[in-house]
């Protein structure tokens, strides 16, 4: 059956077999969208064969979708509080100065205000860009595992990974984090679309869509 990928590029899209997100480049349309973990699963007599390592293979990205769950929440909850602690640091020296700290009726300490709010603006933005390449990080991998875990629309009260929502871990570390990660989605889509650095994946279909139409 015929697909709608873009050709010529990677792309990460679900594999038709086993159901999980898997890099393809693809050549034609006519290729087959199967994992090279599945293509010796095609054939109606292999189907017990299939459904054992399909069972395997979930369960292999389900652990690892719970470490990077874990680590891509310890990661955002680091570059919050980071980028709290610069801006609580730089306040104080601001405030520092404004109380006088610095005697700037001479012009020994007028060169040395300037220099060191020089020096202050450029270890700032230093500080910023790497928060902000940090927050991009952990909030890239959230954004990965939450087509994995969410409220599954077709059956109230239980996630997409088959689980109910109380019991999947998952689901419960995103709740808290879900609707800052769809903030910072839709910021950096709007960067996007204005021709700016963006820190969304090349998967995403807005960053696809935009790399096909070039």
């Amino acid at each position: 059956m015929p697909h709608q990928h873009p050709l010529h590029a990677d792309v990460d899209v679900p594999c038709l077999c086993c159901g999980s997100v898997q890099r393809f480049r693809f050549a034609s349309a006519s290729d087959q969208v199967v994992c090279g973990h599945c293509r010796s699963h095609l054939g109606p007599e292999r189907a017990e064969q299939r459904d054992r390592e399909h069972i395997a293979l979930w369960r292999g990205i389900l652990e690892s979708h719970d470490r990077d769950a874990r680590d891509a929440a310890s990661a955002a909850t680091t570059a919050a509080a980071e980028s709290a602690a610069l801006v609580a640091r730089l306040t104080a020296e601001r405030d520092q100065l404004r109380a006088g700290a610095i005697d700037t009726a001479s012009e020994v300490g007028t060169a040395l205000q300037d220099q060191l709010r020089d020096d202050r603006v450029r270890r700032a933005e230093r500080a910023t860009q790497l928060t902000a390449k940090r927050v991009d990080t952990a909030m890239v991998a959230l954004w990965r595992l939450q087509a994995f875990h969410h409220p599954d629309p077709r059956k109230p009260g239980s996630c997409v990974c088959g689980r109910t929502l109380p019991s999947c871990g998952e689901s419960r570390i995103f709740e808290g984090m879900r609707q800052e990660m769809l903030d910072w989605e839709r910021r950096n889509l709007e960067l996007l679309r204005a021709g700016k650095r963006h820190g969304l994946p090349p998967e995403h279909p807005d960053v696809a869509g935009a790399e096909g139409r070039r």
